[in-house]
Parts: structure tokens; C-alpha cells; sequence
């Protein structure tokens, strides 16, 4: 299954903040990354890919996933 980031952060349970904490970044930086994700580099989406506890290979960055719907942020 392919999720986009945002998708992935959905199905961990965790908020942008949260998120965003974790990484050591703005909220708002976070949400740049979540909407334009090749703007992350390789240590943050490992970094994201550990903290969502889904493998690298299955997030999937752009608007495109196996998943028909998601939950609202």
C-alpha cells in the first residue's frame, strides 16, 4: 500500500505539530513539506518513515496513493 505523507500522518494517529516537533522544525515548515514533499531530504523522510512506523518504500511522496479516501486533517 502507497500512502502520501499526509496520509501516513493521518494513519499514525499524529498532528502536523506533533509532527513537526519530532523533526525539529516549524509547524509551518512541516506543512510546506507535507504539501510539496520532495522538498524534504533524505534524513527527514527516514526520519518521518521511522516516526509514522511505515516502511520508507511505502510512502509514497506525491498526490497519488493506493488509498481511496483518508481521514480529514
Amino acid at each position: 500500500m502507497k500512502f502520501t505523507l499526509k496520509q501516513a500522518r493521518l494513519f499514525a494517529d499524529k498532528t502536523q505539530r506533533e509532527t513537526a516537533k519530532y523533526l525539529g522544525v516549524n509547524v509551518d515548515t512541516y506543512r510546506s513539506i507535507e504539501k510539496d514533499p520532495e522538498r524534504a531530504t533524505i534524513y527527514q523522510a527516514k526520519a518521518l518513515s521511522a516516526y509514522f512506523d511505515i516502511s520508507y518504500d511505502e510512502i509514497f511522496f506525491s498526490d497519488v496513493s493506493t488509498l481511496s479516501s483518508e481521514k480529514s486533517a
